[in-house]
């Protein structure tokens, strides 16, 4: 009796092929994606209105000479009056606030300006410009100011929208939230760029969204130096982290050196004494 052959169907079916193993960056990939998207689409427009508010910004300094032409400017005279007459007519024109600082007409055709504060209905934190013909003393206008640089009510609106978006203190905690995420979108893409950077160049010639892709992960890939600079350099100046760094920098001595009051006032006692010493033992001799 003749076993009949075996036939391909007969035999044992092959164990399938284990599958390849997946590397750590091939699940960690997904929530990079995500946390990518999401806080791009929450910074986005921050990112947009600080572009914007911060080209205004920089024109708001020739804006000003034209907005407030007339208080900023005068016809030339033939002589200047003593800054202290255009500061008593200005304490003339607002007798209830108190001479915080004078910026004396730096042109021939520019106003002296004396900075007043104290006065009812002026914020605490700004001043009173009081601008002053040098020429006649004549008061030609008052302008709410505020910081250092002399900022007229239109920059400091512009500065403040910068800042917070008008929204207090919630705009203040966006922007910096914003800025904080700022360098992890940053980050983020361009470590998705670089894992995807032999398929983006198979992309070049192709149309729709995977060459929107492309574009995406290229121009970011160029800007994110820039992102991560104005995230550091802004940070410094907000509420919290601006806090947290300038503790860092005392904690470091990297603090601006001051003068002490008292110090600067024992050291001049000590030179009145020692001068006085001096001249007595000169008449002595």
């Amino acid at each position: 009796m003749t076993t009949a052959p075996s036939t391909p169907t007969d035999e044992a079916p092959k164990p399938p092929a284990p599958a390849p193993a997946k590397s750590a960056w091939a699940g960690l990939r997904p929530l990079v994606l995500r946390l990518h998207f999401y806080a791009g689409v929450l910074v986005a427009p921050f990112l947009l209105v600080a572009a914007l508010t911060g080209l205004l910004y920089a024109a708001s300094f020739q804006a000003e000479k034209i907005v407030y032409d007339h208080e900023l400017t005068v016809p030339v005279g033939d002589r200047k009056l003593p800054v202290s007459e255009q500061v008593a007519a200005a304490r003339e024109a607002r007798p209830e606030g108190t001479v915080s600082a004078v910026r004396p007409s730096p042109e021939a055709d520019a106003t002296t300006r004396v900075m007043l504060s104290g006065i009812p209905g002026v914020d605490p934190d700004h001043t009173l410009a009081v601008f002053v013909d040098p020429y006649t003393a004549k008061v030609r206008g008052e302008l709410e100011q505020y910081g250092s640089s002399g900022a007229l009510p239109l920059r400091t609106w512009i500065d403040e929208f910068h800042r917070d978006l008008h929204l207090g203190e919630p705009g203040r905690l966006y922007s910096e939230f914003a800025a904080s995420w700022l360098w992890v979108i940053a980050g983020g893409g361009v470590v998705l760029w670089f894992s995807r950077r032999r398929a983006l160049r198979k992309l070049r010639g192709t149309d729709g969204r995977r060459r929107t892709l492309a574009l995406h992960g290229g121009v970011g890939v160029w800007v994110a130096a820039g992102f991560v600079f104005l995230s550091a350099t802004g940070l410094t100046w907000s509420t919290y982290a601006g806090a947290n760094i300038g503790e860092l920098r005392t904690s470091l001595g990297q603090e601006t050196p001051s003068v002490s009051a008292a110090a600067a006032g024992e050291h001049a006692g000590h030179g009145a004494a020692g001068g006085t010493a001096g001249d007595a033992a000169h008449g002595a001799g």
